[in-house]
């Protein structure tokens, strides 16, 4: 396919599904046909598997050949979902390239319109197809992935087994080493004994090496990676208990032990790992939390009726607001990681929404409506203030940027 840049950047066509139904597909085509004025970036990327994770790396690469270059490199951890369908699941770590400053080359009056692809193009240079940078291979489906602050060459990935597998990524090939695609499972550095599937994890942002993940049974489990020895093996140092499915997990990012989680049974616990505990009953099944990195005692809660509920530790009785932005089960939140006002949602109703929780009366900001199955993860980038990452059940990868217009708006 020719590779033409553009505000909306297709690198390619979403993959056909029979799960897709034919008002998801047209929805779809409306959405291509628009994306020009919507983003000022944003590349479709079909994977072979669907994910249920992904995660921005920190790091930003300038390339060295081409000095004054207009785009970068940036790194993308993502892995296979297959139920089984696969002989191994993998982890993969995927190189993207995006521009410094798109808008400089952007002409809105000049876009051409192309009737044989249904969509605007526009004459821009051109940037690096994105490449598969290691592919870790691994015994059952790749729940959750996490790599390390202190360290992100450390990755933890949560296996369909009830296993956590910690791997070194710079003791494993290289994707451009391999000569064929190799089917065997990689072997861990370490295993962490989690007891039943994991869907929840995060590492601490304060304590090098420290784990916390919650699994299927409602157990909490604590690990300190520093405790590994010789022993392939490392069982919990602390564990808690919930009374339904743990949904989400997060560590405070200003505080070393304190965590909040929230599960299938609407249970919101704030766990401090010296022994204290804040619990709230919600309504119906929380199935994500987030952390406010700018503000340590506000905190957002995202329920199976697609509502997002916004808490402050000082008052911990009602939330201080609460909108129902989804039609459907919320699957991620995250806040952004300088905005203080800002949020950012996904759900199973196909959609990621960013939101300005300054305004309460119509918090909602931007929909990117470019996926035909459930949203299961997305990202901020480390590099891009506005641009995210996001993985849906129609097997898409999409790297996008809200127009400038709605960055000027917050």
């Amino acid at each position: 396919m020719e590779e033409k840049v553009e505000k909306a950047e297709v690198l390619e066509e979403e993959p056909k599904s029979s799960l897709i139904g034919e008002d998801a597909e047209n929805n779809y085509r409306v959405w291509k046909k628009n994306a020009p004025y919507l983003y000022d970036y944003l590349s479709t990327n079909s994977l072979l598997w669907p994910s249920l994770t992904v995660q921005f790396f920190p790091d930003i690469t300038y390339p060295e050949s081409e000095i004054g270059s207009d785009y970068i490199l940036q790194r993308l951890l993502h892995g296979t979902f297959t139920l089984g369908q696969s002989a191994v699941d993998s982890i993969s770590i995927l190189q993207v390239s995006t521009y410094i400053d798109l808008n400089k080359h952007i002409q809105i009056d000049k876009l051409d319109y192309n009737p044989d692809k249904e969509e605007f193009e526009i004459n821009a240079p051109s940037l690096p197809k994105q490449k598969v940078l290691q592919k870790i291979n691994q015994y059952g489906d790749v729940n959750k992935l996490s790599y390390m602050p202190q360290n992100p060459n450390v990755i933890a990935s949560a296996n369909n087994f009830g296993d956590i597998l910690i791997f070194e990524r710079t003791k494993h090939k290289s994707f451009q080493k391999s000569i064929i695609d190799d089917m065997e499972a990689n072997k861990p550095q370490l295993q962490l004994n989690a007891k039943a599937e994991v869907f929840a994890m995060d590492w601490n942002k304060n304590r090098e090496g420290y784990l916390v993940a919650g699994n299927s049974k409602g157990c909490v489990s604590l690990y300190d990676l520093k405790e590994y020895s010789k022993a392939q093996d490392l069982d919990d140092t602390k564990s808690w208990q919930s009374r339904g499915d743990v949904n989400d997990i997060e560590w405070f990012p200003t505080h070393d032990s304190l965590f909040g989680s929230v599960d299938e049974a609407g249970d919101l616990r704030v766990q401090d790992i010296r022994g204290e505990v804040i619990s709230k009953q919600l309504s119906t099944a929380a199935n994500s939390i987030a952390v406010n990195p700018n503000f340590s005692t506000v905190l957002a809660t995202g329920d199976s009726v697609g509502s997002i509920k916004v808490w402050d530790l000082r008052n911990f009785d009602e939330p201080v607001q609460s909108f129902t932005p989804h039609s459907k089960s919320i699957t991620q939140l995250k806040w952004h990681p300088k905005f203080a006002q800002i949020i950012a949602s996904s759900s199973t109703d196909c959609s990621v929404k960013l939101h300005n929780l300054s305004n309460k009366e119509e918090p909602t900001i931007f929909q990117h409506l470019g996926h035909m199955l459930g949203v299961n993860d997305f990202d901020w980038s480390c590099a891009d203030d506005w641009m995210i990452a996001s993985v849906a059940d129609d097997n898409s990868l999409h790297v996008w940027k809200p127009s400038q217009q709605i960055q000027s708006a917050i």
